[in-house]
């Protein structure tokens, strides 16, 4: 079996952001300051194909990394779980987390003789938070598609196929799905990342990080317009003390009166600086 895993990496939000040393904030879309680390769900995609490959031999697993490959670091991480072939997509800054843009530059980084039997990505690509990434690839690919996965496994039954849990509302589904498919795969305490061995930690320093700019245009109709940043800058910094929410208490019925009112009060405050 082969098995091809799309990571993307985000931002490390325990690190503070530092200023560009062009000393322009907006300069952080190009070159990011902050470090790259794993999601949860890049780890729970990582850690699923990485099962399987121990479950059987013969199994391949192929990554390729789209916003985290401009940190070397990260890249470094990944290879150090001596995947079968690592390669990254440095993209136009204006189009990470485009879905669109990924359906057709992320498949020419897999050889033409490799034939992928099953895709792995997590639930959320990158750190978008709306999920609709593997769900366009899926679809511009032609695959099947599952999503919400918890755990894949060989189906012994068939060479072609494999069985999947995954959520579905308040209950788990084990469905049979045939080769080639898509899962997008959701972070669960089975299938939290393993720490890597101190040998492959070590040879991963010495590993050559393949990296791969786009070389041909965007196709097709537009699924996304992409707008220039103007300007960017830091959010100020609350008030000692301040809260950044308020919670709203009492009966369901007495917090949407609660709610109502709120919006309310925003709305009349937002007409009265259009009006000004």
């Amino acid at each position: 079996m082969k098995i091809a895993v799309v990571i993307s990496g985000v931002a490390d939000a325990k690190r503070p952001i530092e200023m560009p040393s062009t000393r322009q904030w907006s300069d952080l879309i190009a070159t990011p300051t902050t470090p790259f680390k794993l999601s949860p769900f890049d780890e729970a995609a990582l850690e699923v194909a990485l099962k399987m490959r121990d479950r059987c031999s013969s199994t391949t697993v192929h990554i390729i990394v789209t916003d985290g490959s401009l940190d070397t670091a990260l890249m470094r991480h990944i290879a150090s779980y001596r995947p079968d072939s690592l390669v990254g997509l440095r993209i136009e800054p204006t189009q990470r987390g485009d879905a669109r843009c990924l359906s057709q530059h992320v498949k020419q980084l897999i050889p033409a003789d490799l034939q992928i039997d099953l895709w792995l990505i997590g639930r959320e690509h990158g750190d978008m938070d709306d999920g609709v990434v593997p769900v366009t690839l899926a679809e511009s690919w032609r695959l099947p598609f599952l999503s919400l996965v918890l755990t894949v496994k060989k189906d012994l039954a068939s060479d072609q196929a494999v069985l999947v849990e995954r959520m579905a509302s308040d209950q788990i589904e084990l469905v049979q799905c045939p080769f080639p498919a898509l899962l997008s795969v959701s972070n669960d305490k089975s299938n939290r990342l393993r720490h890597p061995l101190m040998k492959n930690v070590m040879l991963a320093k010495q590993q050559t990080i393949d990296v791969h700019s786009p070389q041909t245009p965007l196709t097709g109709p537009m699924l996304t317009q992409a707008c220039p940043v103007s300007k960017l800058v830091p959010t100020d910094l609350a008030a000692r003390g301040l809260k950044p929410c308020k919670m709203i208490e009492g009966s369901v019925e007495q917090q949407v009166q609660a709610l109502a009112q709120h919006l309310d009060r925003w709305r009349q405050s937002g007409m009265q600086n259009v009006d000004s």
